[in-house]
Parts: structure tokens; C-alpha cells; sequence
């Protein structure tokens, strides 16, 4: 395609109808509906062979369990908790139905984790697998999380290490899944957990209204925060949360470009510090980045110097990948 997925999307906006029972539409990790009994978080995730991953080193079973996952992780983010999901997948002429069952305990095991139920779907025939989820929560925050809500002197955070998943995927391409450290950063790439108990934390200090997660790299998707916010932001490269083993390999790009992580992403008022350097001091990993600032764009600084980065972080339609 001749235009980026950002472009793409802002064109589609121009599609949505107003409707006063929707909170919050296209532009966000979820659309946010008010309905009887409370306000509603909807989120829509696919994985497709061949772009998100490869069977020959993500079996069925991993492949269900990330696809319920990644929408956890993007319903969580908008401050709801996750309750139903609906499912479509895509079948080739080739696929075993033994493969449809790992497939499906997959998912059963990742939405046993929040009590959540699957509500049914579709099977269609197709060229090349794919499996598309639907995804419902109830918001349990005040108000939802919103990429458009960052604010001037904002405190950027992050959980996690950063990286992790991407220099997973990069062993397994590789087929390098010897190489020392490889088993953690494998398992973050096939099996990512959204940091459920420190999400907790957030909803019972109300610490954040702007969140959102990262699957398609840091920078690009802060960037698509702050141009929903209008803001700017400037990131600390010393303070990214980059693994020792990237660092070593001097990969410490991946943890800004890399995506897959699905980590929270956050901006905070800094009357909430103390509260957050609470949670660090109870054990919970979470790193401070960064500053909102006015403006356009994200700037990367190491030690007051700026950096300029090849890439941003991953696209779909322009020829960029994972990894």
C-alpha cells in the first residue's frame, strides 16, 4: 500500500458516525461505549501468519494464547477489566483439526487467567491462517485510559524490560535459540503477560488517565499518544528499561523500535511520584522515561544529547517488520 497505517486510519476516521452513547471511537487501543449498567470497553486484535508470525516456531497452542492476550492487554489499557471474546479464524486447505484444538486450549488457558468466556465465532476457508478476536470489558476505572488524555509536564512509565520479545523473535528467525538469555526473550515473544497486579495498583491509586500498551514499539506508539494528546514528549534513553543482554549486544534499539512487548505505557501528574516510587520500592518493575512536553513528535535524548533513531518501530503496509 502507497500509505503508512497511521495514514490509513486517519483517513478511516472520517467514516465514524457521531453517537452520543460512544465515549471514545477510532484512535485508541479500544472503543469505549456507554450502556446500560456502565460503560464498555470493545477491542479488535488479529494475528496472521506470514506478518505476525511463523508456524515453524509458534505453535498452535502459543499462537491461540497471544492472540487472547494481545486484546487483554489493549482492554486492561483503557482501564476495563476484560470479560467475553468472540473469535474468527482463518483455515488453509492444509491444517490439521489436531492443530484447531491446541489452538483453542490456547485460548482457554489465557482467559482462564481473568474468569473470562468464550462466547463463539466464525470459521471461514483462507489462503493463509488467521485468527481474529473480538474482545468486551467493563471499565472500572473513573474514566477510560485514553492515549488523548497526556498532559503538558506529564511523568512518562513504562513496566517491564523493553525488547525482550523483539530479540525473541529475532533468535527464532535465526534459529539461535541457544545463544545465552535466549529462553526469557523466546518466552516473551511466544507467551506475553500484560502485568496484571501492577495494573491492579493503578486502578486502586488512580495514578494515570492516559495509557496505552506496547506492541509496535515504543516510540511509535508514544507517538501515536502524543499526536492524539497534541502534545510532544522527550524520552531519556538512560532511563529506558533496556535488558542487560541488549546492552551487552548492543541492541538497545530494540527496546525502543522493537515492539511485541506488551508493556504499559503511561504518563502520570508528578503529585503522583511518591506514590509510584511506592510501588518500585514493594518490587513492582516499572521505569520512569520521560516528560510531556508542548509540541509535535517524540525526541530520544542520552545524557542531554539527542539521538537519532533509523526507525520508529513497526508498520504495517510499508514494508517494515518485527524484529
Amino acid at each position: 500500500m502507497e500509505i503508512s497505517e497511521n495514514a490509513l486510519i486517519k483517513k478511516l476516521k472520517r467514516f465514524e458516525k457521531r453517537d452520543p452513547r460512544v465515549i471514545r471511537g477510532i484512535g485508541d487501543d479500544g472503543a469505549v461505549i456507554a450502556m446500560r449498567g456502565g460503560q464498555y470497553v470493545l477491542v479488535q486484535d488479529a494475528m496472521v501468519e506470514h506478518v505476525h508470525f511463523e508456524f515453524s516456531f509458534l505453535n498452535p497452542y502459543y499462537v491461540g494464547k497471544k492472540a487472547v492476550q494481545v486484546n487483554i492487554s489493549d482492554v486492561l489499557s483503557m482501564g476495563a477489566m476484560p470479560l467475553y471474546f468472540l473469535v474468527t479464524i482463518g483455515l488453509p486447505a492444509g491444517i490439521r483439526s489436531q492443530d484447531i484444538e491446541r489452538l483453542y486450549r490456547g485460548m482457554r488457558d489465557a482467559s482462564k487467567q481473568l474468569n473470562m468466556n468464550l462466547l463463539g465465532g466464525d470459521t471461514v476457508s483462507s489462503q493463509t491462517f488467521f485468527i481474529d478476536i473480538s474482545m468486551v470489558g467493563k471499565l472500572v476505572a473513573g474514566a477510560y485510559f485514553g492515549r488523548d488524555k497526556a498532559r503538558d509536564g506529564d511523568l512518562i512509565g513504562v513496566t517491564g524490560y523493553l525488547g525482550e520479545a523483539a530479540y525473541g523473535l529475532q533468535l527464532l528467525v535465526e534459529k539461535d535459540a541457544q545463544t545465552k538469555g535466549a529462553a526469557r526473550c523466546i518466552k516473551r515473544f511466544m507467551d506475553p503477560v500484560s502485568p496484571y497486579t501492577f495494573w491492579k495498583e493503578l486502578m486502586k491509586h488512580d495514578i494515570t488517565v492516559a495509557m496505552m500498551d506496547i506492541s509496535d514499539g515504543l516510540i511509535i506508539d508514544l507517538e501515536r499518544m502524543m499526536l492524539e494528546s497534541n502534545k510532544a514528549a522527550r524520552i531519556h534513553l538512560e532511563s529506558v528499561p533496556v535488558p542487560q543482554l541488549l546492552r551487552k549486544n548492543g541492541m538497545e534499539e530494540l527496546a525502543l523500535t522493537g515492539g511485541e512487548d506488551y508493556q504499559f505505557l503511561f504518563t502520570f501528574s508528578p503529585t503522583k511520584l511518591a506514590r509510584m516510587k511506592a510501588l518500585k520500592d514493594k518490587g513492582h518493575m516499572v521505569s520512569i522515561i520521560g516528560e510531556v512536553t508542548g509540541g509535535r513528535g517524540v525526541r530520544v535524548f542520552r545524557e542531554g544529547k539527542e539521538v537519532r533513531l533509523k526507525r520508529k518501530g513497526y508498520q504495517h503496509f510499508n514494508g517494515t517488520s518485527h524484529g
